[in-house]
């Protein structure tokens, strides 16, 4: 997949929008900062832009003697003597390091030992802020971090020398053309329904959706134009696309296809109590949307009491709602409660539950 079609420049609107316009400036002008804090969790966008640094810093060259990596608990000293070093044969060189806990407050542990880490880590915290207005203008410092305290000192002079970016999982609205982009890099294009399905049933990282892009075009190469059955075909079944056709079956009273789903979920490993606590979930759920529906509320309204649903699991659940009447509805939550409870007591196993339950509801 080409790889700008997978620049974040959608998260402009998001909680990421203004350290990833201002490190798409740096990255176009070729004007770095002297350190950076990256974290959170998107990976995918954590590598693009430390991948971006590299280009700018090494060229062709990544791996050569201009990048430095640390991994994992480090000496400050080794830090600062490399960010010190001159690069060779270039004007700039690549200090990276990784999850060195440098940004991390120690945890309350009264051992001896414990106290003299934690002093040695403080102590280390205050070398590092110290030296960072003294970065050499060779030298890009880069941290990656799994572990982040906002509170420290040193965070705070991150932030006045550098850039400390927090990567957040970009919302359904952000993925959605982002997801489209990534279908026509590969010269394929895709409707809008598809690609708010793809996002819709899979995992919310960007890395996830990558792959079911790439491998959604590697099956479907000789079309030109991905649909909504084409996704449904190829996309690798999660708890939450199944959820989706599980409660179609049961709003339609199809037994049979209810119980083969129950099958699909449990050949991908998905617990039997995972899979009774979310169609639990999923049925309350509808419930509460019938009631809202029933009394006429705007969809404004609607959206306000589903906070953070995605707008295409919002629309099945609307469909599903208006095939069910609300006192079946009901019975259903009732007899999850049921279920849950007596797998909970040991009375029946979750798996057979779970049959008996969509044998009588879909049935």
């Amino acid at each position: 997949m080409a790889k700008s079609s997978y620049r974040s420049k959608s998260s402009a609107k998001g909680k990421n929008s203004e350290f990833i316009a201002s490190l798409n400036a740096q990255i176009k002008s070729k004007e770095l900062l002297p350190v950076y804090l990256f974290f959170g969790e998107e990976i995918f966008l954590i590598d693009h832009y430390v991948n971006e640094i590299k280009k700018i810093v090494a060229g062709s060259d990544i791996n050569g003697l201009n990048l430095v990596i640390f991994e994992n608990k480090v000496d400050i000293n080794d830090i600062v003597d490399a960010c010190n070093t001159f690069p060779a044969f270039s004007d700039k060189k690549l200090v990276l390091v990784k999850n060195s806990q440098l940004f991390a407050r120690g945890g309350k542990n009264s051992s001896k030992e414990a106290d003299q880490d934690h002093a040695s880590d403080n102590k280390s915290q205050q070398v590092l802020a110290d030296y960072f207005p003294e970065i050499p203008g060779t030298t890009c410092l880069v941290f990656i971090e799994n572990n982040v305290d906002k509170r420290l000192g040193i965070y705070k002079q991150i932030e006045k020398y550098g850039l400390a970016a927090e990567f957040s999982r970009l919302s359904a609205d952000e993925l959605v053309p982002w997801v489209i982009k990534g279908f026509q890099s590969l010269r394929k294009k895709v409707s809008p329904e598809a690609a708010q399905y793809l996002v819709a049933v899979s995992e919310p990282d960007m890395y996830t959706l990558k792959n079911e892009i790439v491998k959604i075009c590697t099956y479907a190469d000789s079309k030109d134009e991905i649909n909504l059955n084409d996704i449904k075909l190829l996309v690798t079944p999660t708890i939450k696309s199944v959820i989706f056709d599980l409660l179609d079956a049961v709003a339609r009273k199809e037994a049979s296809k209810a119980l083969k789903l129950l099958d699909d979920m449990i050949s991908i490993k998905e617990p039997e109590q995972k899979i009774l606590s979310m169609l639990s979930k999923q049925t309350g759920e509808l419930l509460k949307l019938k009631i809202l529906l029933k009394k006429g509320a705007t969809n404004t309204q609607i959206n306000s009491y589903f906070q953070g649903k995605h707008p295409y699991a919002l629309k099945i659940m609307t469909q599903q709602a208006g095939m069910m009447e609300e006192d079946y509805l009901r019975n259903l939550l009732n007899a999850c409660a049921q279920a849950e409870t007596n797998y909970k007591k040991g009375l029946i196993d979750a798996r057979l539950a779970l049959e008996v339950l969509l044998s009588q509801l879909a049935g």
